[in-house]
């Protein structure tokens, strides 16, 4: 084959690649979660928080580091409906407030007995082993999900999965430019909702690319939410079609709220920033 002939079918390659890249971003595609009993996925959260706020007319910024390591059990599908049970694995966090270092390592009993990691630790250590039980449509629409089985920390649990490591997806197909909007609320005693748009920006045979922008508010249904919470939720994901599942996701949280702390009230800003991870393993 001569240097010409190479040429030619080099520009040819790329045409015919060109042509189905249009293609698939032509093409309306459906998004639906496809799993089956059995099924387990790896999921890693990390999450890189800044709160500011002011108690006692003394302004504080309590700045933390967590990485969540959890595993995701598909227990049942049935009607529709996917029930999923997914277990705290390792927790790790770093937090620092008024010039002081608390360190929590789920798997380094050396950081349980600090001074001032004790009671935190106490508290953490709860979620170890513990399961959220989810249960949702083939859009990701979620039914139900019970936090009991963490105690206190239910309702961070709950925020935690308030959108960052689940879509939900319309009820037809959508091509590259196509957006809809859902209402995301991951459990009746969430502090918030999100008011969520999702955007298809890319399409290929394996994986789908979203953007988000959402709004945060109160969750008006809870009627212990505390205070008000306003703010933004913006970032990306990358979508497995062959399961439905989030694959990627970079998320940034903006938000202004109340706290409660010891019977008081004070207002708050929080910054977040969390990049999660799933994989199938099985």
């Amino acid at each position: 084959m001569t240097i010409k002939s190479n040429i030619l079918l080099l520009i040819s390659s790329l045409l015919f690649a060109g042509f189905v890249n249009t293609a698939m971003a032509q093409k309306s595609i459906e998004l639906k979660y496809k799993l089956l009993p059995g099924d387990q996925f790896s999921n890693k959260s990390n999450i890189e928080q800044t709160i500011q706020f002011e108690a006692m007319g003394q302004k504080a910024t309590l700045d933390q580091d967590m990485v969540f390591y959890m595993t995701s059990f598909i227990d049942s599908v049935k009607d529709g409906m996917i029930t999923q049970r997914t277990v705290f694995d390792h927790i790790v966090m770093d937090q620092q407030i008024f010039g002081m270092q608390i360190k929590y390592d789920s798997q380094d009993t050396s950081t349980f007995d600090s001074p001032m990691g004790a009671e935190f630790a106490t508290q953490m250590n709860k979620m170890i082993g513990a399961a959220v039980i989810s249960v949702m449509n083939e859009r990701g629409q979620v039914d139900r999900m019970d936090v009991l089985a963490l105690g206190d920390a239910g309702d961070m649990s709950g925020n935690l999965n308030s959108g960052n490591n689940y879509a939900v997806y319309p009820d037809h197909k959508v091509k590259v430019g196509d957006n809809w909007t859902e209402q995301i609320t991951p459990q009746e005693s969430s502090n918030m909702t999100v008011n969520m748009i999702y955007t298809l920006t890319r399409s290929t045979r394996q994986q789908a690319m979203l953007t988000l922008n959402g709004t945060l508010s109160e969750n008006l249904t809870n009627p212990e939410a505390n205070g008000k919470v306003d703010g933004t939720m913006k970032g990306e994901m990358t979508i497995d079609r062959k399961t439905g599942m989030v694959s990627l996701s970079k998320i940034q949280m903006d938000m202004t709220m109340q706290m409660e702390k010891d019977g008081m009230t004070f207002p708050a800003t929080v910054t977040s920033f969390i990049d999660t991870e799933i994989k199938k393993i099985k």
